[in-house]
Formats: C-alpha cells, structure tokens, sequence
C-alpha cells in the first residue's frame, strides 16, 4: 500500500492543473480523511508555485467526498514582496472535494515576541496504549500512523471529548514537512464522536490551520483536540500541536457536523 511519499510522486500534470488518484488506504469510508485531502492540495500548490514563502494559515471547506481521481486547479490570487495567497480547487469523481485558501509569510522582525501555550504534561509516547485498541473497519487510514492516547475517551466510548495523544506518521520519509503535518494535525477522529455511544455519520465542514512559525519539525507530535460546544447537530471543535522540544507548531478549528 502506498506511503505518503509514493502518493506524492504518483501527481501528474505541471503548473495550475494537475491531478492524482486518492489511495484506498488513506480513506474513512468512501473518501479521504480531511488532513490528507488539505495535504494534497497543498502539495499542488507547491508544484504549480515552487518558491512560496513558509506557510501561514490555511482555510478549508470540505464540500463533497474526495474520491477516484482527484484533479487540482492552483490559482496564484496575490503575491506580494513577504505574502502570497493561493487557492486550491479539488474536485474528485462525484464532484467539487474542497475548497482551500493558502496564506504564505516570510518571517520579519519584531519587538513582540511571547509564548503562552505551554506544552502539557503527557510523558513519553513508549508504553502508552494504542488509540485504536478496536480499529472501525471503515477507516483506512489509521494504519498509516502511530497514535498513543495519552487521556480522553475514544470513539463511542460516552468519555471525554477532551483528547491528549502522542501521534506520527509511520513513514514520512521524503515528504516535506508542512505536507506530512497537515496529514497528521487531522489523524483524530472528532472529539464529539468521544461522547457517543451509538455510531452516527460525522463529518468536518470546515477546517482552520495556523503555524507561528515554519514549519520543520518530524517524528512523534503531541495533540490535543477537543469538542469545545456541541449543539443542534453541529460541534466547534478547537487542536493543538507541540513537537517534542514542547513547541507549539500549529493550532486549528473545525466545524463538525454531526449526524447523531
């Protein structure tokens, strides 16, 4: 089955439209989990502007099942002297996949300079139970990663929507690193799904990555997601991530539907 890498090098086509097929292990069901199909598409953006400044933030909106062949179209919106700013379009086999804006920044200088986001206390990912003690046979793309949970509760279990693991792809060898962490910072399922007991559909409309700095660090990650308000079938849903010197490398926001 195809690692991160090889999906990367089976893209095809240059410049604004390019496509690639989405590999059945890295799939929930019918369609790619959502950090793979943001990975994706950032790689396009990558390929069709090779010399981007370091990435800032990205907005998704996932709108359809990103399945069969996946074709990209990049579009250049600004670039600045520090700045640009591109959208992907990803459409797959059943119609438009995502919707995604990239924000790219140099570094500059600055008087202010503070980080209030400590790392938590969550020892070492050795000898921490598995995440996956029973794997859902509809998720694929588990296997490709290492995920220890550290507290919360897992799917289905009527636990806490409050989850701490130490998480890292098995095999990012070869991968940029802003690429591999977009696939990982979505490897948890949401954290709604915690305080369920019964199996219902979810689904992530939206996603909301930011990175302070660039982007460079491998290996095990630390995550903490959790559903911060859920109602009428809708969770706001707030992630963090620390590399393991305790940095915060990014934090996001998702809007999770709910069917259940």
């Amino acid at each position: 089955m195809p690692n991160l890498k090889d999906v990367l090098a089976g893209f095809q086509g240059e410049g604004a439209t390019q496509c690639v097929e989405a590999p059945d292990n890295w799939k929930q069901g019918r369609t790619l989990y959502g950090g793979m199909t943001a990975a994706l598409c950032w790689h396009a953006a990558t390929r069709a502007v090779p010399d981007l400044p370091p990435l800032r933030a990205v907005q998704v909106a996932f709108v359809g099942p990103a399945q069969g062949m996946l074709d990209f179209r990049v579009e250049l919106i600004r670039r600045g002297r520090n700045s640009a700013v591109l959208e992907v379009v990803c459409d797959g086999e059943a119609g438009p996949a995502a919707r995604v804006l990239f924000t790219c920044a140099n570094p500059r200088e600055s008087s202010v300079s503070h980080d209030l986001t400590p790392m938590p206390d969550a020892g070492q990912p050795e000898g921490i139970e598995d995440f996956h003690r029973n794997p859902m046979p509809e998720l694929a793309f588990p296997s490709n990663f290492d995920i220890r949970l550290v507290s919360g509760g897992r799917p289905l279990s009527g636990g806490s929507p409050d989850l701490l693991v130490w998480t890292r792809i098995k095999d990012d060898a070869g991968v940029d690193p802003v690429t591999a962490l977009l696939a990982l910072a979505d490897v948890l399922p949401p954290g709604a799904m915690a305080e369920m007991t019964q199996r219902g559909p979810v689904s992530t409309m939206t996603w909301g990555v930011d990175f302070n700095q660039p982007v460079t660090s491998r290996g095990w990650h630390l995550l903490r997601t959790n559903s911060e308000q859920a109602a009428d079938g809708y969770s706001l849903q707030a992630s963090q991530m620390w590399d393991e010197q305790g940095r915060r490398v990014l934090v996001a926001r998702q809007v999770v539907a709910i069917f259940g």
